[in-house]
């Protein structure tokens, strides 16, 4: 049958303390191909991980496949791994795959330089019969610490002795940058011992200047208490003129109320006053008429005097005859008076009228806060 299988296999190795990995693969007649990623090297009784990855490049038709890992030491071999991938006859098309993680552990036995083995065993078909194919790889060397951790551990050494070096080159500057300081304390010392002779003439002037002050300030302290009193009573002042500020304040407010409450009464006092003015006007011109009228009715009182005058000389001329008459002369003399009496009433009744109603006062001032 014919073979064609198309495979990828990865192994990523995750092990304490190691950083290698290994990598082999195994084409077999252009139809088969087998990848096997695994560490180089692992510590004693630590753990890795074995990825397998079996590829068929063509038709393929499998009776047995499996995986052994060995672990090859002085004391000998032992398994650590045995998987039958495929135990009864399968086919695979081509472009099949088989991929396989594994995590194993070294047993922690300390021999000198072991061994880890892989074996992979596949019977397939090749032309037209079923053929075996074993291949076997030693996939890690066994050791208490690894090159990987040498390596390290030499790192770190260079490293300690890198900064072993800087840190005696610092500790040589600062050795030196320590005297010279040592050098500027010594003369600093000589003017210090200069400055405390200064400085002790200076505390004594300060003592005596102290004492002078705290005289100053028992005295301050005095008038403080003093000031102190003086400020209560002028605060007791204060509260008592703050309170009369608010009466006084609710006192204007009063007025102010009333106030307004006067200027509306006066607004309407004085639509009143524009009206009784107005009428006053028109009364004015009526009155212009009314002495034109009396001055008429004046000149007819003139005649009717005359022609009274008549009337009585005619009378006592004719009493005895004309009696009817002389009833007449005194009726028309009666309205005349009476229109005369009318007209000095209806005068004294526009003077009256001319008076004029008083302003109000302006508001009061508020009072002073």
């Amino acid at each position: 049958m014919r073979v064609f299988v198309l495979s990828l296999l990865m192994l990523v190795l995750l092990l304490p303390l190691a950083a290698a990995d290994g990598f082999s693969s195994l084409v077999d007649d252009a139809r088969l191909k087998v990848v096997l990623n695994y560490p180089v090297e692992v510590r004693l009784g630590d753990c890795f991980t074995l990825v397998l990855q079996v590829t068929f490049l063509g038709d393929v038709d499998v009776d047995k496949m499996w995986l052994k890992v060995s672990y090859t030491s002085e004391a000998g071999t032992t398994t650590l791994l045995q998987d039958n991938l495929v135990s009864t006859p399968t086919f695979y098309p081509t472009g099949s795959n088989i991929v396989k993680t594994y995590s194993l552990c070294i047993p922690n036995v300390q021999r000198r330089d072991p061994l880890v083995t892989a074996t992979f065993f596949i019977n397939y078909t090749r032309e037209t019969t079923y053929q075996p194919l074993t291949h076997t790889w030693h996939i890690a060397a066994v050791r208490t610490r690894t090159y990987q951790d040498l390596l390290n551990d030499l790192n770190r050494a260079q490293e300690q002795i890198n900064q072993l070096r800087t840190t005696i080159q610092t500790l040589e500057t600062e050795i030196n940058r320590l005297r010279t300081r040592l050098e500027e304390a010594l003369n600093t010392v000589a003017t210090l011992m200069t400055r405390l002779n200064s400085s002790r003439e200076e505390i004594h002037r300060l003592e005596q200047r102290l004492q002078t002050m705290s005289d100053e300030y028992r005295q301050l302290n005095d008038r403080f208490v003093s000031t102190v009193g003086e400020l209560k009573a002028l605060q007791a002042t204060y509260e008592t003129l703050r309170r009369e500020n608010e009466a006084l304040s609710t006192s204007y407010q009063q007025l102010l109320h009333d106030y307004r409450n006067l200027t509306r009464e006066y607004s309407m006092l004085q639509a009143s006053f524009n009206q009784l003015h107005e009428l006053y006007e028109g009364l004015v011109a009526r009155h212009e008429s009314a002495k034109q009228q009396i001055g008429y009715l004046q000149s007819q009182l003139d005649e009717t005097s005359r022609e009274l005058a008549d009337l009585h000389l005619r009378y006592s001329l004719l009493s005895d005859e004309n009696l009817l008459h002389r009833n007449i002369a005194y009726a028309e003399a009666f309205l005349i008076l009476a229109a005369v009496v009318a007209a000095a009433s209806y005068g004294l009744s526009r003077r009256r009228m001319l008076r004029s109603p008083p302003a109000l006062p302006p508001p009061p001032p508020p009072p002073n806060t």
